[in-house]
């Protein structure tokens, strides 16, 4: 008897699983093929020549000469070079940190180091980083955002140039951003008090640039502010692909956690310090020089 139930109870099992098997090919054969991500109709009949199987196109961004507000970072040969305008005559500075911290308004020409060009690569890098998570990438010229959106948002301040940034690390103690040179209010071992970029004596090519980093509350402290603040337009961009590269991050990741009190929870808000070296104008590879945790 026991041998006629194990016998049934086999042929069971296998009516079974040749079920399952036939269920599964058939379900197999109706599924669709996954496909590639597509645009929308509207929009992939002009973009299609740029799209997957074709190679990704190579986009350019204008990069005009202009004359800039010479900075205490800047050397002694180009301020030698710069042209004074009173300030008085130009009224459309007023409101700008260059108003309040530069004593003299000397202009000087530049083509590779006051751009923003760093910062629009950098903007590259965060909108690819967010794509592969689904997040939409919200990017504004900073002439249209206004403090009060800093302070309700999470917010990421590119450059820092803008004319309510100063008041967005106002008070934090480490480091300090100020008139085109970085200052550090509590020299740890090891450290400057002050950092200037550095240029080639006989060039005058910019050969070490410097960026600080801030992740601070939101007024309401629900939400972050991160600033990446290069003294020049290439630190900017070097600090930005430090902080997109997951290998860098993970030194990063470590170092943090040394400085945390519990060595184990990574402090929500802190201050940074990079340097990267630049040849020919473009940045090499960053790294850092000190970090600061920002009590909560």
């Amino acid at each position: 008897m026991h041998l006629g139930i194990t016998l049934v109870l086999g042929a069971l099992c296998l009516a079974l699983a040749s079920l399952l098997v036939v269920s599964w090919k058939n379900g197999s054969a109706v599924q669709p093929r996954g496909h590639a991500p597509s645009l929308p109709e509207g929009l992939e009949w002009f973009w299609r020549p740029f799209l997957p199987p074709a190679d990704a196109p190579l986009i350019t961004i204008p990069n005009h000469p202009l004359l800039r507000a010479a900075h205490d970072g800047d050397s002694s040969q180009t301020l030698a070079e710069g042209h004074e305008i009173p300030k008085a005559s130009l009224p459309e500075f007023r409101d700008t940190i260059h108003f309040r911290e530069l004593k003299r308004f000397v202009f000087v020409p530049s083509l590779t180091d006051f751009t923003s060009v760093g910062e629009t690569l950098g903007v590259v890098n965060l909108c690819k980083m967010f794509a592969n998570v689904g997040q939409e990438c919200r990017v504004q010229p900073s002439r249209l955002v206004n403090f009060e959106e800093i302070k309700g948002d999470n917010a990421i301040l590119l450059g820092g140039n803008q004319s309510w940034s100063g008041r967005v690390f106002l008070n934090v103690e480490g480091f300090h951003f100020q008139s085109g040179v970085i200052l550090n209010r509590s020299p740890q071992p090891g450290e400057k008090a002050v950092y200037k970029p550095e240029f080639d004596p006989v060039t005058n090519q910019l050969m070490r640039d410097y960026a600080v980093v801030l992740m601070l509350p939101n007024e309401r402290r629900e939400k972050r502010v991160l600033l990446i603040y290069g003294i020049y337009t290439q630190g900017s961009q070097a600090a930005i692909e430090y902080l997109t590269n997951p290998e860098r991050m993970a030194e990063l990741h470590k170092a943090l956690l040394n400085l945390a009190p519990d060595h184990k929870t990574i402090p929500p808000y802190f201050q940074l310090l990079f340097t990267s070296t630049v040849e020919n104008s473009v940045p090499g590879k960053s790294s850092l020089v000190a970090l600061r945790i920002i009590p909560n």
